[in-house]
């Protein structure tokens, strides 16, 4: 896992790649276009991609960041062009003598969010539509637990450093059949960000989450009370929300809040009250 404090926003549009193609490139999409096979009915290969069968495709798999695609050997094909729910061309590779495979790289720090749904790759030569095959990208991610390392000291907690009690662990569930990426932790209203007089804190991540429950350290002092020029006075405070949000790639950003009961006026002491997911009413004892 990589983290790092959040400092901009900064990211590189594939489709502003595309748009440099020309028109020449979008025309291929082929996205209205009849195909030149017949479509049977679906099939799910073991990485839980439901693809149509296809004389032209031979494989198709998601694999970590990248779809991975596989022509079959007595097929002509120069162009293979993937085509969003929405029917925009989503990204176009080329494939050079004879070459049968070929991968579309889906996930990145850099890379655009990725729509949901179904998406068709058109295999193309010259001009003409050879072959075509629909694949579906679910992932549905939710936070399911928020984890104080105060709290729960036998986890994998960096204790190199003399903050890590101030850590805090973030459950995420992908109950989709492709990975996310998680590239952001924004956490609105910590401790920490109160601290510093802020609303929120972010840090980047580049996380996979793959289909099943995947724990997210963040080895930023979200529970931070105390910084190197002051501590925090809780006199003001009683019990306040933090709620966590996930960025991630693939599917809805999930959050989770959690509730902080703070006392001890200006010698700052916190404690969790509960938590929940979404838009769920918290409730005490829930963490």
């Amino acid at each position: 896992m990589t983290e790092h404090t959040h400092t901009d926003d900064s990211r590189i549009a594939r489709r502003t790649v595309l748009a440099s193609l020309g028109a020449s490139t979008a025309a291929l999409a082929g996205c209205t276009s009849e195909s030149s096979t017949d479509q049977p009915t679906n099939s799910t290969d073991n990485t839980g991609l439901s693809a149509d069968e296809s004389d032209v495709f031979d494989a198709v798999e998601m694999s970590d960041k990248h779809l991975e695609v596989v022509i079959a050997d007595d097929a002509s094909v120069e162009f293979i062009n993937l085509v969003d729910p929405d029917g925009e061309l989503y990204d176009q590779q080329r494939l050079e003598g004879d070459e049968t495979e070929t991968s579309f790289e889906i996930l990145g720090r850099y890379e655009d969010d990725v729509p949901t749904g179904d998406y068709e790759l058109i295999a193309l030569t010259g001009d003409e539509q050879v072959g075509t095959t629909t694949i579906s990208l679910e992932a549905d991610c939710t936070i399911t637990d928020v984890l104080w390392a105060a709290e729960n000291p036998d986890m994998d907690w960096d204790k190199n450093s003399p903050a890590w009690e101030e850590y805090a662990a973030v459950v995420i569930e992908n109950t989709g059949t492709v990975p996310s990426l998680l590239t952001e932790l924004e956490w609105a209203g910590a401790p920490v960000a109160r601290l510093q007089s802020k609303e929120s804190q972010s840090y980047y991540h580049e996380t996979l989450l793959p289909p099943g429950e995947t724990t997210i350290y963040s080895n930023g002092s979200v529970y931070a009370t105390d910084g190197a020029v002051h501590s925090m006075d809780c006199s003001d405070l009683e019990t306040e929300p933090m709620t966590v949000t996930a960025v991630v790639q693939v599917g809805s950003d999930p959050s989770y809040t959690q509730q902080i009961e703070y006392g001890g006026g200006q010698e700052c002491q916190i404690t969790i009250a509960g938590g929940s997911s979404g838009d769920d009413t918290p409730s005490v004892g829930d963490n």
